[in-house]
């Protein structure tokens, strides 16, 4: 492929010739190489860029998106094989990548062809999602909608009722009043057994349709929300995280557990081995709560340094405990091996866990849990603490 404009006729082959870059430029000619060379570069770069910030879209996570993208940025700028395309079958994939092994050549309409499918994939990802969150939005208007009008259908009709009572006690007359009080009481009795029935009905509708947007919701977790270091969700997702399991319990009546945890000496790591080393220590640990607290809705997140944090949806105190323990004893049996480092690192974590409180707010919840954290640093590290406070209600 040339970058550049070709000379179009004879005429303009006389004057000063502008450098023409091409990927098949001779060696020698080093001013026509350094813009086809920018400009490789510049793809390169923006390849890995859509892949950084890729997010999963359907059968494709954001991580095989962004090795797919790694790979064609590889591939323009050392000849690598380029990905194989969605639509290739096996035979003309492996067929297509000899080619390119024996001709060195860039396959710029391949890349083109999987940039745009990429486009077009996020696209209806993106459009069907927002499809379904309109839907639930305009059921729930319309359910709502319905409900006033048999609300205001229904209260028009007390309304009369009442009057009519008003009416007989005005009369004075002791058999009229009679009837229209048992009238009245009996449309009330109705009226509120109906009211009961329908609200009862229009919450398993919305907790049903909430159900879903949760779902959704937390499969839109995406690579902005993720720490760099440790590849799990970052201090930001984290804060989203646990103001959306408040909403839930308020609105589920479910209660979940948080649980802070605190690598034991981690200055020690870095100060001994180096950063680097020291990265590669929260990287395990980072896989060992992943490992650990596996259930759909557990949430794992890095607080901050080497502090870590667990959302446990819906769970009683004794399992949260229990769970973390395990956690704890994963981590104490870590070896962590990095470089040329011949004794494998060793750590230990304190815990502190917290059970959210009805109408407590994030900040208390937070707090509750680091509080217990650093009893358990106090009391020796290595350990796990409960909140006095949920120990009193346990």
């Amino acid at each position: 492929m040339v970058f550049g404009k070709r000379k179009k006729n004879a005429e303009k082959d006389a004057k000063p010739a502008k450098a023409v870059a091409s990927t098949e430029a001779p060696q020698d000619d080093a001013a026509a190489l350094i813009p086809a060379d920018r400009a490789l570069d510049m793809m390169a770069d923006l390849l890995r860029i859509l892949g950084e910030h890729a997010f999963d879209v359907g059968p494709h996570s954001a991580e095989e998106i962004e090795e797919t993208f790694e790979t064609w940025a590889r591939h323009l700028l050392i000849g690598v094989p380029p990905p194989r395309s969605r639509s290739d079958d096996g035979h003309d994939a492996n067929k297509k990548d000899e080619e390119e092994r024996r001709g060195g050549k860039r396959d710029l309409p391949g890349l083109r062809r999987a940039v745009k499918e990429q486009r077009i994939a996020e696209n209806e990802y993106v459009t069907t999602s927002l499809g379904d969150f309109r839907e639930a939005a305009w059921s729930f208007i319309s359910g709502l909608r319905r409900s006033l009008t048999v609300e205001q259908a229904a209260d028009r009709r007390i309304g009369h009722r009442m009057r009519r009572l008003e009416g007989a006690v005005r009369s004075g007359e002791p058999d009229k009043i009679k009837n229209e009080a048992q009238e009245t009481v009996s449309l009330l009795t109705e009226f509120l057994a109906e009211r009961g029935a329908r609200h009862q009905e229009q919450i398993q509708q919305m907790a049903a349709r909430l159900d879903k947007l949760r779902d959704e919701l937390d499969s839109v977790r995406k690579q902005a929300a993720i720490d760099p270091v440790t590849k799990i969700y970052n201090r930001a997702a984290f804060d989203e995280q646990i103001e959306r399991e408040i909403d839930l319990a308020t609105l589920f009546g479910t209660r979940g557990c948080l649980i802070m945890v605190d690598l034991d000496h981690f200055k020690w790591v870095n100060d001994t081995h180096g950063h680097p080393c020291g990265d590669a220590v929260l990287r395990q640990v980072a896989d060992a709560l992943t490992r650990c607290f596996m259930r759909k809705d557990d949430f794992v997140a890095r607080y901050g340094g080497e502090e870590f944090a667990v959302v446990l949806r819906d769970i009683d105190l004794p399992t949260a405990r229990d769970v973390a323990e395990r956690g704890m004893t994963t981590i104490r049996n870590l070896e962590i091996f990095h470089g040329e480092i011949e004794e494998p690192i060793r750590v230990t974590a304190s815990m502190g866990v917290a059970r959210l409180r009805q109408g407590e707010t994030s900040q208390s919840w937070v707090e509750r849990a680091d509080r217990a954290l650093y009893q358990a640093k106090d009391a020796g590290r290595d350990r796990i603490e409960v909140d006095p406070i949920d120990l009193d209600e346990a």
